[in-house]
């Protein structure tokens, strides 16, 4: 059978939606980008969309793996940083997708973290973010582009790393982030870097916890990380 891989999303508000629908407006709504789950599906799990409730180990109990995805700033309240440059901060889901994080570290369930997800990973283990990256310098990491899947820059991988067993030892990537790992978290060490020295990807000792700050759901075709995913959760 193939693994369930879990896939968070992030709670907004029902007027997202235009129209005459006024009595949706208040109406909470689930959002999930589609790419996660597609990506999962063609290296062979089976996604599933995790809705914010209050029972994160209840989900991991019946899951093979977790994806943390990208969104908005984590809470700066939670690492000590400042907070003039977090933007769409919601406490809500960092308490949440942390309770996720912490059963699946219980159950030693394998975890792939994405952007804002390497960062809540980082975080949720004491560690800290680079608050604020401006996007005329160094590799650009925040420039917004209309074409997602642009290669904005290389990350060059640790010999040895899971990543570069995963990739190669360079690969170019897209980059979408203004925050970045800072200060590491109990038991990660940082595996990739930009030409700029921004880490660009994490591994957690226990050998199944990656995270990375680009976004490979966005590539074209099947990025190696999913299927390495989809392994790790048969085993």
């Amino acid at each position: 059978m193939a693994p369930l891989i879990g896939i968070t999303g992030r709670s907004v508000k029902g007027d997202i939606f235009s129209g005459q629908n006024l009595h949706l407006a208040e109406s909470p709504v689930d959002l999930f980008f589609a790419e996660y789950a597609r990506k999962v599906a063609l290296a062979g799990g089976l996604p599933v969309m995790i809705p914010m409730l209050d029972m994160p180990a209840n989900y991991i109990d019946r899951l093979d793996a977790l994806i943390l995805t990208g969104g908005g700033d984590v809470d700066p309240v939670l690492w000590n940083g400042p907070s003039g440059y977090s933007e769409g901060v919601s406490i809500e889901r960092d308490n949440f997708e942390m309770g996720l994080l912490e059963a699946a570290f219980e159950k030693e369930k394998p975890v792939l973290a994405i952007c804002r997800g390497v960062q809540l990973l980082n975080v949720a283990l004491g560690g800290s973010l680079e608050s604020n990256l401006l996007w005329d310098k160094g590799d650009q990491h925040c420039l917004r582009s209309s074409d997602r899947n642009e290669r904005r820059h290389t990350v060059s991988f640790a010999p040895k790393s899971i990543l570069s067993t995963v990739y190669e030892s360079t690969i170019e990537v897209n980059s979408f982030h203004h925050q970045a790992v800072k200060n590491l978290g109990i038991g990660l060490k940082s595996t990739g870097w930009s030409p700029d020295g921004t880490i660009e990807s994490l591994e957690h000792e226990n050998g199944r916890v990656v995270g990375v700050q680009w976004h490979p759901e966005m590539q074209t075709g099947v990025d190696s990380i999913f299927p390495w995913l989809v392994e790790q959760s048969s085993l």
